[in-house]
């Protein structure tokens, strides 16, 4: 038996446990909005994210501080993140977790289709089958001919997909005009989007927040365990593990937080609902398998 293999079983080992506190993570911040507005939730958490994230810069030895040319990408790629997550943290309170979850990791699809037209990457057969099976999927999951209330939930969370998939796309270019920290630029990310959130919270959202013990217990684990454990133990793996491996593995976040929402939340998905999901879970399984050209950088931020 080589010497690499227990490296990579440990990697494998961490990959499973980052796909289970990412997968979680969907149903902790379900549970978070029941006491606190979606600006006031993605403020608090991205405020104490971002202090989570400095013993992991120091652990990986990256850099704190943005160079002078950096600042406008920090700026930028912090609009997107506030965004990117009000988005997201709205349709959590106004629709499914699962439904949500799915929706949002449409991502991938968004990077083909941004690239496409930023970068002027052309999408090869495998690809183009993948978007139109993803596309299937979002048609029935969405249901655009019922007209319902949660029609602006699955819109939302559609937003966030393509937010998160501009900032990937954003990145990717980023990353070839210069070197980047991607740890130091996702803390100030951080940094940035928590004070856009704010000050949304500021304005729209004037009603206290309930400090409760579950408000207490969702933020601490999104902030703590899905931000600062979940960093070291992708890292981990990713020193250890091919790139691609990596990212197929993180593909089961949606699934468990799938399967996560029904077990706890009793949100157990319509037969409707299931096939879409099943057509973009199968859509994004053909990408996981496809070259790494199109990958997100290791650096973007994750759920």
């Amino acid at each position: 038996m080589s010497d690499l293999d227990p490296e990579r079983r440990n990697a494998g080992v961490a990959l499973a446990l980052l796909s289970l506190i990412w997968g979680y993570n969907w149903v902790a911040m379900k549970t978070g909005l029941a006491d606190a507005g979606p600006l006031q939730f993605a403020t608090l958490r991205f405020t104490l994210a971002a202090l989570c994230m400095i013993p992991v810069i120091m652990r990986f030895r990256a850099p704190l501080l943005p160079r002078r040319e950096q600042w406008p990408a920090v700026a930028i790629l912090g609009f997107m993140l506030a965004g990117n997550f009000a988005c997201t943290l709205a349709a959590l309170r106004l629709g499914g977790t699962g439904k949500t979850a799915v929706l949002v990791y449409t991502m991938p699809f968004w990077v083909l289709v941004f690239a496409w037209l930023a970068l002027r990457e052309r999408l090869d057969r495998w690809q183009g089958i993948a978007v139109a099976i993803a596309l299937a999927g979002l048609v029935v999951l969405v249901e655009p001919w019922t007209l319902s209330g949660g029609m602006l939930a699955s819109v939302l969370a559609l937003g966030a997909g393509m937010s998160w998939g501009a900032s990937v796309v954003y990145v990717k270019n980023l990353q070839k005009k210069t070197s980047v920290s991607m740890l130091m630029i996702t803390l100030w990310q951080m940094i940035v989007g928590s004070l856009l959130l704010a000050l949304g919270w500021a304005w729209l959202e004037p009603q206290p927040v309930r400090w409760t013990v579950g408000l207490g217990l969702a933020l601490g684990y999104t902030a703590v365990l899905a931000t600062g454990v979940a960093w070291m133990l992708f890292y981990y793996a990713l020193r250890r593990m091919p790139a691609g491996m990596v990212g197929l593995g993180t593909l089961a976040t949606p699934v468990i937080g799938v399967l996560a929402a029904w077990l706890q939340l009793g949100e157990r998905p319509a037969p409707l609902e299931a096939t879409g999901m099943a057509l973009i879970g199968t859509a994004l399984a053909m990408l996981a398998w496809l070259p790494r050209a199109n990958a997100p950088p290791a650096g973007t931020h994750r759920r």
